[in-house]
């Protein structure tokens, strides 16, 4: 598999945390398309990586603890997330190349959030009330 392909797996692995937390191992291997064994080598890398993603009450990666200690989940921002999958991408990718990614994905991020919104809004004003 070449870097990219398994990159993209690895942002598919924590969009899909983010976006359903307390997903079983085996609910986040067919979510994202991948074996167990795939999944586990995976989380081990992405842990290595720098990204906290964890098992409680399935995986999580927005857990954060109060001043008590206590376990609490708070929803990652859509820019919190971005900058997460930007230190991921510094990690895989020499700078120069770290950097013309980056620039390539900022140079379209508009075009396609504005077709995630235009899709949205369909689904949601064209589904019966």
């Amino acid at each position: 598999m070449d870097r990219a392909a398994r990159f993209g797996r690895f942002l598919n692995i924590i969009s899909t945390v983010v976006v359903q937390p307390g997903l079983t191992p085996s609910q986040l291997a067919n979510r994202v398309g991948v074996s167990e064994r795939t999944l586990f080598r995976d989380l081990a890398r992405l842990r290595r990586m720098g990204v906290d993603v964890d098992y409680h009450d399935g995986y999580q990666l927005q857990e954060t603890l109060d001043l008590n200690g206590v376990r609490r989940t708070r929803p990652m921002s859509l820019p919190m997330i971005y900058e997460q999958q930007v230190r991921l991408l510094r990690t895989e990718l020499p700078a120069e190349v770290a950097d013309a990614v980056q620039a390539d994905v900022e140079a379209r991020a508009a075009g396609a959030l504005a077709a995630l919104f235009e899709s949205a809004m369909k689904a949601r004003l064209e589904a019966p009330a």
